[in-house]
């Protein structure tokens, strides 16, 4: 029974890598899905995080390109990608995420499919290969288990993986957070304690249309990382980009639909509702299901 974490590299999955790590949870290993569109600091999280000797912390990369890359360019196959005429590469499909449209009518946000393609998919596929199975094999014994970082604050969440977990016969989640009633103030709280002096960044695509105007505040103030943000969000209104190819609605990553760079962030009162809400939560490959 292979014990994997799905390692979001967030506070919350990296408060489970350390109880490995002080041999208070077995995990046979960590696995860390890349978008390739995280902050610069999850990524030196990651490696510092390798650098503790604790159980194997593997990457895996669902595509040639980044999420970014595929939301401009589409996707790419592994090899060859630069030998393709233009129009072929234009054909690829896009992977959307959830933006804000400017037709509220249904909702008034696209459909997320970034979750399932970058980061579901990717780490359930590398788990079936590290267990043997095949592609499309079935299994009718479990073969896995799954340890999620969802906390006690995220009940929802729990009985929404749980409830996709029923269906599948080679695999099973565990919540340990849930089950100690851990939230996640708990997890910072106990980070704060374990990692004296060192700051967990929160897990999220650079630009994930869940950031509160805090979190896009805190991205702008690392370059590389805006600048990202600006070429996305640019690219979702380029006619020469393939998400807006796909697209009936104007589409824009700040809830405001204004142009990124034209937001002024401004900071909300912090209620019991919004500190539940996506935009304070990390990305454990585990939003949208």
């Amino acid at each position: 029974m292979l014990r994997v974490l799905n390692l979001g590299a967030g506070v919350q999955s990296t408060t489970l890598y350390l109880w490995a790590l002080d041999g208070h949870l077995q995990i046979d290993r960590a696995i860390f899905a890349d978008t390739g569109d995280e902050p610069e600091a999850v990524y030196r999280h990651l490696d510092f995080l390798k650098s503790l000797g604790g159980p194997e912390i593997e990457v895996v990369k669902p595509f040639a390109t980044s999420l970014s890359d595929n939301l401009i360019h589409g996707i790419m196959p592994e090899e060859g990608a630069e030998n393709l005429p233009e129009f072929v590469r234009k054909a690829n499909t896009v992977i959307s995420i959830p933006t804000f449209l400017s037709d509220d009518s249904r909702g008034g946000m696209g459909r997320r499919q970034c979750t399932g393609e970058f980061k579901i998919k990717p780490i359930e596929r590398r788990i079936r290969e590290l267990c043997g199975l095949a592609p499309g094999q079935r299994s009718k014994e479990s073969v896995s288990v799954q340890i999620m970082g969802l906390s006690f604050d995220e009940p929802k969440r729990v009985v929404n993986v749980k409830s996709r977990f029923q269906s599948v016969a080679w695999t099973a989640a565990e919540f340990p957070l849930f089950d100690e009633f851990m939230t996640r103030a708990d997890c910072v709280a106990y980070l704060e304690k374990r990692l004296p002096e060192y700051t967990v960044p929160r897990s999220a695509c650079v630009f994930c249309p869940y950031h509160s105007d805090a979190e896009w505040r805190r991205v702008k103030s690392v370059r590389p990382d805006w600048e990202k943000v600006v070429a996305v969000d640019r690219a979702l209104r380029d006619p020469a980009s393939v998400c807006f190819s796909q697209m009936e609605n104007v589409q824009y990553l700040h809830r405001s639909r204004k142009p990124i760079e034209e937001v002024e962030f401004v900071d909300k009162p912090q209620s019991r509702q919004s500190s539940l809400s996506f935009s304070t939560m990390d990305c454990e490959g585990m939003c949208g299901v």
